[in-house]
């Protein structure tokens, strides 16, 4: 069931979104190099300092990614009005207690399908343990998977989804956001060292969009990676409109991306993967936005069982909750 019922069609939408995603870019490559010079800056003032430890060690190019995605949510306010749409209508507003019940479920759900996924791997000699796995490092995987988790379902499912629903209705939004979503995440940041600190000027941002691209012309990375992210956004989408809220999409996503970072700081991939023995069934990634050191069908697979899988449990409860009051009535 879904939530977001859309209104008289507004052919704005469209133009007004491909502005959005236009001046995202445009503010990243315009505001990326000052952010980089004033970090660099600060750097070199306080040398030895704790927030010099935690800045240090990020190239260019990483700058321009968060500054395209403070963009993103800073520019989402003046569409949502554009529009006359409210947050609340786009995020579903469940409350507290049964969405933390959804996002508890999404990530437990999300993290048995890794650990499934992770011992296929084993079975078919496509991973094996590294020589000293850092079996209790789970805070940075935890972090990183609730972080993008939330900021990333606010953005496609909450803001992007939402709007399209409004305009075109929920099935045609549904698909829209899943191809914008992997579209976007297939973008390929510039290889280590591309853009040297010590070479970066007032233009090097506009020099990043151009490379950001170049992963659309290696069919291979394209057919095995792009499959992965539609599979990704398509349960994620579900997720919001059969939920009806955020949070049981925030918890998949979650667990996956906690899941996937843990899976990768504990493996190796072996030479089946790195000479496609295995292929199309596991690939080496090359995809930054994809945490799992492989894709193919057997990730698919794990993506979409888990995703379908949280969807039912959800539905079930929702029905037996309806029942249960029709019963007390």
């Amino acid at each position: 069931m879904c939530d977001m019922q859309p209104r008289k069609a507004d052919h704005r939408t469209p133009v007004l979104l491909t502005v959005f995603l236009g001046g995202v870019l445009l503010v990243a490559a315009i505001f990326s190099p000052p952010v980089f010079f004033v970090v660099l800056w600060f750097i070199q003032s306080h040398p030895g300092s704790a927030m010099s430890a935690v800045l240090s060690g990020s190239e260019f190019p990483g700058y321009f990614n968060r500054v395209a995605m403070l963009a993103a949510f800073v520019g989402l306010v003046p569409l949502l009005r554009s529009l006359h749409l409210r947050w609340r209508e786009l995020s579903g507003g469940l409350g507290a207690a049964r969405g933390g019940c959804q996002l508890v479920l999404g990530f437990l759900v999300a993290l048995a399908g890794i650990i499934v996924m992770g011992l296929v791997c084993f079975a078919a000699h496509a991973s094996k343990l590294k020589p000293d796995p850092a079996w209790t490092a789970i805070a940075k995987p935890l972090a990183s998977g609730f972080t993008v988790g939330t900021l990333e379902e606010m953005l496609f499912r909450g803001g992007l989804l939402g709007i399209l629903t409004h305009s075109v209705g929920a099935r045609r939004a549904l698909w829209w956001t899943t191809g914008i979503f992997a579209l976007l995440h297939f973008l390929k940041p510039p290889v280590p060292g591309f853009i040297p600190a010590d070479q970066v000027t007032w233009t090097s941002g506009f020099v990043v969009i151009p490379e950001l691209f170049r992963g659309f012309g290696q069919w291979n990375h394209f057919i095995g990676e792009f499959i992965m992210l539609v599979a990704v956004g398509w349960v994620l989408g579900r997720a919001r409109q059969m939920s009806g809220g955020l949070w049981l999409g925030i918890g998949i996503h979650a667990g996956w991306v906690a899941g996937m970072k843990y899976f990768g700081q504990i493996v190796l991939v072996t030479r089946r993967i790195n000479e496609n023995e295995l292929a199309p069934w596991m690939i080496r990634n090359t995809c930054r936005s994809i945490v799992s050191p492989i894709v193919g069908i057997v990730p698919v697979a794990a993506v979409m069982l888990t995703g379908i899988t949280a969807l039912l449990i959800v539905c079930h409860r929702r029905r037996v909750a309806e029942e249960k009051a029709v019963a007390g009535r």
